[in-house]
């Protein structure tokens, strides 16, 4: 099964296609998707929906994971995001993919069994699981990589737990 898990912005956009299979996870695309602050709102986001559905075409994900919103001090960061929200869950609409989307409590509680998992936590789980590494460059955007990566994970093991519970209740029933 492939993931795209994507942590959403409007600057930069998470973006982490892992796949799942009965070795366990593998990377298969991460990084993310900027947008020049100097672009209006309408161009950012039409950005976002065409960089988006490059990715979906380019690698058929079985699913979206989008880390959902879950609180905010700025109510205009939070709409922008939401909106950035919105085209992503379009593009996916567009192309056909289901999305699911989990709060960051549910993420961080799946990856580093701790819910209140600080950022430094998540990164070392999501390293250790993945095996991923830091770009080399010296500025990069790797909190919003390692989170879509994160949200990934955490909808590849929610479906594992599935599929178990589906296991469990077909094997009480013979």
């Amino acid at each position: 099964m492939k993931i795209l898990g994507i942590d959403p912005g409007t600057a930069t956009i998470g973006i982490g296609l892992i796949e799942c299979n009965s070795d366990g996870f593998s990377v298969i695309e991460s990084g993310w998707i900027q947008t020049p602050k100097e672009n209006g709102t309408g161009e950012r986001l039409l950005q976002i929906y065409q960089e988006t559905t490059a990715l979906i075409r380019k690698h058929h994900p079985d699913i979206i994971a989008i880390e959902r919103l879950f609180f905010f001090i700025n109510a205009k960061t939070a709409m922008s995001v939401a909106e950035s929200m919105g085209v992503i869950k379009l593009a996916a609409e567009t192309e056909k993919i289901k999305v699911e989307t989990y709060p960051p409590l549910q993420i961080k509680l799946s990856i580093t069994g701790n819910g209140r998992a600080d950022k430094k936590m998540v990164k070392s789980a999501v390293r250790s699981i993945l095996k991923v590494r830091s770009p080399k460059k010296k500025k990069t955007h790797f909190d919003d990589l390692c989170d879509a990566l994160a949200v990934a994970i955490c909808c590849a093991l929610k479906k594992e737990d599935q599929l178990a519970q589906k296991f469990l209740k077909i094997q009480k029933q013979k």
